[in-house]
């Protein structure tokens, strides 16, 4: 995907295997919004995680399971672990495109790899665990098999 593609109104995502990962990365251009910067015009570090959600929900959409299904039908995915280290600046107005690929499925989480690029050098890296929790009760459950056949597809 080219960077230069990012369009401020939506989001252009796709999925295709990476051999290089040997699995299926999504990826989706953005546009670095003013708001998102500091006062010296580089990203402020919270907006990583906004990113990397945004990453995750569009793989998660781009495999053919929407985040509003898997709402729909009784599940959700609360964070429990992230982490991320910034390599390079991003400022505002920068075009970047983040990466995401399921990187471990255990019986009760999944966990997602992330690169943020801008200008096809990797500004920041960073991961994230959900678990899988029944939203009728709160409570940690198995990743359900309909939800599995799909997400199983996009892991190495």
């Amino acid at each position: 995907m080219s960077q230069g593609d990012a369009r401020e109104d939506h989001f252009r995502a796709e999925i295709a295997w990476d051999p290089a990962h040997g699995c299926s990365v999504g990826r989706v251009a953005l546009r670095v919004r003013y708001a998102e910067s500091d006062r010296m015009g580089v990203v402020f570090n919270a907006h990583y995680l906004t990113w990397f959600e945004i990453g995750r929900t569009e793989l998660l959409r781009s495999a053919g399971t929407p985040y509003r299904t898997v709402e729909e039908r009784g599940l959700n995915l609360p964070l429990v672990e992230a982490s991320f280290r910034l390599r390079l600046p991003v400022r505002y107005d920068d075009v970047i495109v983040v990466e995401t690929w399921v990187s471990k499925i255990r019986s009760r989480a999944i966990s997602f790899t992330y690169n943020i690029l801008h200008d096809e050098q990797i500004a920041a890296e960073g991961m994230t665990t959900h678990a899988f929790v029944r939203a009728a009760d709160g409570r940690a459950v198995a990743m359900p098999d309909w939800l599995g056949g799909e997400i199983r597809k996009l892991a190495p």
